[in-house]
Order: C-alpha cells, then structure tokens, then sequence
C-alpha cells in the first residue's frame, strides 16, 4: 500500500471516442499471463502503462461517471455528503467526480498507479480543483491496509468484481463490505448472469457474476437494503445496482443472514 502524491499531467491519454483504444490482442495477453501464473490483480499496472505508452484509452472507459452512481447521490439518505467515501478500483477517476462535486470525503483507491495518476490528471481537469482534496491510495483490493478497514461511510464499487476470476471474489466483496463503517453503506454495482449459459457468452475477462455470489456480501457482515436492475428480458447478463449496508453497532467482519432473495423485482 502506498499514497501516491499528485504527478505531473502531461502524458495521459484524453478519454474521448476519439482516442484509439488499446486493441484486445495487446491487453488480453497482459491480462492472461498474470492470471495464469495467480496474480489476479497484477495485470492492472502494465495495462494502464502500456495504454498510456501508446496514447490509446482502454475499452471500459467511458469518460463519464457511471449513470447509476450519480443517480444514487440525488437522494443519499444514507451517506450524506461530507459522508467519508472510497471508490474502490478508481481508474482513471470518472465516479470520483460525482462525489467530489457533491462535498464528499474522498478516497480514491486503484492497486495501479499510473491508473491512479491519470485519474489525478482527469480529476483536476474536471472538476476544476487542486487533486489534494483527494486521497490518493494505491493498493490491491485483495490486501486491504488494516488503516482502511471500517473507515468509511460510503463504499462505492462499480464492475470491480467482475475483472477478477471467480477464485478471489468472495475475498474481494468480503474486503468491500469490510471497509465499511458501522452504519455505512456500500454502493455496488455489477453484471450478473440471468443463466447458466449468461456466464459464457464472451471471452473474459470480464465475467458476470452468478447471483449466488452476492451472498459473500452478507458473509462480509452486510444488510442489503435495495436491489435494483432492468427486466432482463432474453439478455444471459443484466447490470444490477445494489445497496448493503452495516448494521449500527454491528461488528467490522461479522457474518449476517437477513433471509432476502438476492435477485428479484
């Protein structure tokens, strides 16, 4: 774990459709041969460095906060702004902004530093504001400094899970649940499978969740409070956005069971 102070913003890549992205055949392999030797987040460095190396944005950048994040915040009963927040797997800062604009205490965490100082770069370009208001924190999800354990009051994870193999991820969403703060809540939001055949039906990484993972967010001592998604349809994968939250007075790492289904309308 280290903090990363700002660095200077004068090589990284706009996030435009008019900036080439970085083609599949050069970050799979990437992302491939870390994988295959148990790395699971090791491939997130040399992808965001070779992306900046040859000026090319990465397929999942949007350049925009995700629509659901910002659409959470117009009416956060439960994390108020000036609430402590951390998004969790920043990239390049886009769900900062977000928080940032609305007076949040903001935590931006990524085990990538170079993805961590691009978004330092795009941070203070959109918002219009020294990046120091930030923290900066580089640092792998799977190995949460003990510091950030029950720190906040607003965790927000958008389509972290899904990049890592289906080994780590009750580690990686108990970690999530266990960086919240008694009576905090985590903002999650995630592609799930609708079928068995949903979790197959392109190349990873990513991969949709199967629904029965989610309960590792109860395993991580969460209540959930909202799920919410579209009909599915014939779709084999629907983006869900889900709200959990820790009990007042209940224990960082224990384990809940509130007896709800974890998919349904």
């Amino acid at each position: 774990m280290r903090w990363l102070r700002r660095r200077r913003p004068n090589r990284f890549p706009a996030i435009t459709a008019a900036t080439p992205l970085l083609p599949g055949s050069v970050w799979r392999p990437l992302a491939a041969e870390h994988l295959d030797a148990g790395r699971p987040s090791g491939w997130w460095e040399p992808v965001y460095a070779t992306a900046v190396a040859q000026g090319r944005r990465l397929p999942w950048q949007e350049g925009t906060a995700h629509p659901w994040v910002a659409g959470w915040l117009e009416d956060p009963v439960h994390a108020p702004p000036g609430s402590r927040a951390l998004v969790v797997g920043c990239g390049v800062g886009d769900d900062i902004v977000p928080l940032l604009e609305r007076g949040y205490d903001v935590t931006a965490m990524d085990v990538s530093e170079t993805a961590i100082a691009w978004a330092q770069h795009r941070v203070r370009a959109l918002v219009g504001r020294d990046v120091q208001a930030v923290r900066w924190l580089v640092a792998d999800l799977l190995e949460v400094p003990a510091a950030e354990v029950g720190a906040f009051d607003l965790v927000v994870e958008v389509h972290t899970v899904p990049w890592l193999p289906g080994v780590v991820r009750d580690a990686a969403m108990a970690a999530i649940g266990g960086l919240v703060a008694p009576g905090g809540v985590a903002l999650v939001i995630t592609e799930v499978a609708t079928s068995d055949a949903g979790r197959a039906t392109h190349e990873g990484p990513a991969w949709a969740q199967a629904p029965s993972e989610l309960a590792a967010y109860r395993a991580g001592g969460l209540v959930r409070l909202a799920i919410e998604h579209p009909s599915p349809g014939d779709a084999p994968t629907m983006e869900v956005r889900m709200t959990w939250q820790r009990p007042r007075g209940a224990p960082v790492g224990g384990s809940l069971d509130e007896g709800l289904p974890l998919l349904g309308q």
